[in-house]
């Protein structure tokens, strides 16, 4: 009740917002790659506009929902410190907002960092629902810049201050719910092939040559083409074929499928985005942010290290690499040095998923008044580091590894805290391929629905069908081990709303501990609980050859009723969520004038 009280005088403390924004979403003809079809504009524009604010702001986001049908905003790694009703998940923090109606939420911005927006409802976000939030750190804050270049602090300090965000995609030719549909039709995950990528909304449809595609088919995949008598298809895709063999379905029914699915490719004229790197200053800031619906991707500047100061809004001690593996959620903040020849050069971005060759290509041009590079030629003159299918070109590129992040400052907990509770997790497919289990059960999407929704119940009376929600104390510490009990599946990008985690341990194999602490015990080789990073994203190991795990540790410090989930949007509508109730025993009481 305390709590309760406290939120609610907090909220009214700060009624008056620092940053206001309205974001009205309409659904109209669009065409990102040269091809039109229906998709979501927020304010008249894709993506939606950047939205920025100072640490410490409390922002004000206005909804105006102009669609067709109910859509809800996440603030995608915001914390909602005493908050949890604007998180926006429809039926756990509110109700959807419906048609021509409005909906108002309001945070604070409590850390600094890289953060994005996008639709929490169903497969919205593959229909263009996102735009990006940069939180500008607050005056006296630590940095780690002078790590990178003791003599440029200053400069590293104000390329942060202009940082240009970098928001890649894939996109397909399908609404989100066509694709959906098309899949319960198919009996068959049909939304792992896309139509093409895009970097800030910009790119095309790009078919690659026979020679190209049969040159880079990942080794893994090539012998069950060769046994089946299949090849990649035109689109760069694993044939329809293949896949309902890897994964059988009695339901399956591939001749629900259009040829353009998985089959055609009809290349389009489209776009490229031009990033200009103004000549007179020493460092660039890029925040790369993924809001992929499907793919991770391979990402790199030609002829350009990148320094990675930030990882998903936290800095760290920063990191020379060529080259990012970027995951549907994930954000890094970077540091490019100007000290190249005035010209345009690749930035690259290939797909690293098995069952599809698709890569796009966008612009960093040196402003140089002289040469004129940013005159909107996208002639490019550069070596890449990587190829088409993301891997590198030679044996000394380097790509970013999770394993030696260190958070600055540091910010696991020494000596480390034991858990409380262990959850542990099965990622399974459930009974199709487009139907998919956190926990043994596919999560049911009429809780979206829920009348009241989760946060405004009392956390002990809420219950759901099967394995679907956990409840936690506050002021404890969980640890969530995601096991991937199956062969042949993905890396699964999980993603905790409300914190952030730390990743202390990983593994082939099955978990066949209780708990964390016997696993260490026994391997202490496949764990990290001194230094392990900290994001609000969990990419579990892919189960190439057999099954694989990965453990996170968290601290409940926000009460509240909060989502976890895989945040490959197709895994997500196909039921790889859970619910967490937070802190039930501190449960905050939702304002009445916030509720909808």
């Amino acid at each position: 009740m305390l709590l309760s009280l406290v939120s609610s005088l907090f909220l009214v403390a700060h009624a008056v917002a620092d940053s206001r924004y309205t974001l009205e979403l309409t659904w109209a003809k669009g065409s990102p790659d040269g091809f039109e079809r229906d998709m979501i504009f927020i304010n008249g524009q894709f993506p939606g506009p950047h939205i920025e604010l100072e640490e410490g702001d409390w922002a004000e986001i206005i909804v105006v929902n102009k669609l067709p049908f109910n859509t809800t905003i996440h603030a995608h790694g915001i914390h909602q410190t005493n908050t949890p009703w604007a998180d926006g998940v429809p039926g756990l923090s509110q109700r959807p907002i419906q048609p021509n109606d409005t909906f108002t939420y309001r945070w604070n911005a409590d850390t600094y960092g890289s953060y994005f927006y996008h639709a929490h409802t169903r497969g919205q976000i593959d229909d263009g629902c996102y735009g990006p939030i940069i939180i500008k750190p607050k005056a006296g804050i630590a940095k780690p810049f002078d790590k990178i270049a003791p003599e440029d602090v200053k400069l590293l300090e104000a390329a942060e201050a202009r940082v240009t965000p970098l928001i890649i995609s894939d996109w397909r030719h399908k609404t989100s719910s066509e694709t959906w549909d098309l899949e319960v039709a198919a009996g068959l995950e049909s939304a792992v092939c896309v139509d093409s990528l895009l970097v800030n909304g910009k790119g095309a449809v790009d078919c690659w040559s026979r020679e190209e595609l049969t040159k880079y088919t990942n080794p893994a995949v090539a012998p069950v083409l060769q046994q089946a008598n299949l090849s990649m298809t035109d689109k760069g895709c694993l044939p329809a074929e293949v896949l309902a063999t890897l994964f059988p379905s009695p339901d399956t029914n591939l001749t629900a499928l259009p040829s353009s699915v998985f089959d055609v490719c009809t290349p389009t004229q489209g776009s490229r985005e031009v990033i200009k790197a103004p000549c007179s200053d020493k460092w660039m800031a890029l925040d790369i942010i993924s809001s992929a619906g499907i793919a991770t991707f391979a990402v790199s500047i030609d002829e350009h290290p990148l320094w990675v100061y930030a990882v998903d809004g936290h800095y760290i001690e920063p990191l020379k690499v060529d080259a990012l593996t970027l995951a549907n959620g994930e954000r890094y903040s970077v540091f490019v040095q100007l000290d190249k020849t005035a010209k345009n050069y690749g930035i690259r971005i290939a797909s690293l998923a098995l069952a599809q060759l698709i890569d796009t290509t966008a612009v960093f041009s040196y402003d140089d008044a002289e040469q004129s590079y940013g005159n909107g030629s996208t002639t490019i003159e550069s070596e890449p580091s990587i190829n088409r299918a993301g891997d590198n070109v030679t044996a000394d590129v380097i790509f970013f590894d999770q394993a030696e992040m260190v958070s600055f400052p540091p910010q696991f907990p020494q000596p480390a805290p034991a858990a409380d509770q262990t959850f542990l997790f099965s990622l399974v497919t459930a009974g199709s391929s487009y139907r998919w289990a956190m926990n043994g059960t596919t999560y049911d999407h009429a809780i979206d629905n829920s009348n009241p929704p989760f946060l405004y119940q009392d956390p002990h009376a809420i219950t759901t069908a099967g394995n679907l929600t956990l409840t936690t104390k506050n002021n404890t510490w969980v640890d969530l081990v995601f096991h991937v009990a199956t062969t042949g599946q993905p890396p699964h990008p999980i993603h905790k709303h409300s914190n952030k985690g730390f990743i202390i341990g990983q593994g082939e194999g099955n978990f066949t501990w209780n708990s964390v602490a016997q696993a260490a015990a026994e391997k202490p080789e496949n764990f990290n609980l001194v230094s392990p990073p900290f994001r609000d994203g969990f990419v579990t190991p892919a189960s190439a050859t057999g099954p694989t795990w990965l453990a996170v540790r968290y601290q409940v410090v926000n009460p509240g009723a909060f989502m976890l989930h895989c945040h490959i949007q197709s895994h997500m509508d196909g039921g790889m969520s859970m619910v967490i109730l937070d802190g039930v025993d501190e449960w905050p009481e939702v304002p009445k004038g916030y509720m909808n």
